[in-house]
């Protein structure tokens, strides 16, 4: 499948407000991990300025947001209100269970972030209302 200008720029668009809102809740102390901890995590760029920990991650979630946008055009049939809130929901505990290395899931679910949550099923809905709007608007078959 092609990319195409608008996959790249509304995964861009998405992984930028997603970047912004990482740094705010981790400001504002809504999270108990830190996003930029995979370098401390995986002993790269452990030494570098936090600004580039966070464009890194920037760039990877910009990448995950495209791979994200074509996987949304699966759901087209499904309204994107009952599959955005399923996959972001799905999305959002399984990262956590990641980032807080819980050694269940009832473990997570228990010290969960709400804001979390939201932001990540937030963005997922943009996503997928958008690449669904996209294709049906112009159809990638063209």
């Amino acid at each position: 499948m092609k990319l195409n200008g608008l996959s790249v720029s509304t995964s861009f668009v998405t992984a930028l407000i997603c970047i912004l809102l990482l740094k705010m809740m981790e400001f504002f102390h809504f999270i108990k991990w830190s996003p930029i901890g995979y370098a401390d995590k995986l002993e790269v760029l452990s030494k570098s300025k936090d600004y580039w920990k966070w464009f890194i991650l920037f760039i990877g979630l910009w990448c995950f947001c495209i791979v994200l946008y074509y996987i949304s055009l699966i759901f087209i049939k499904i309204p994107v209100s009952i599959s955005s809130l399923a996959l972001g929901i799905i999305l959002a505990v399984a990262l956590e269970w990641l980032f807080l290395d819980k050694i269940s899931v009832s473990k997570t679910i228990k010290h969960l972030s709400i804001p979390f949550i939201c932001i990540v099923v937030m963005l997922v809905r943009f996503l997928m209302e958008s690449a669904i709007f996209h294709v049906q608007d112009n159809p990638l078959s063209k």
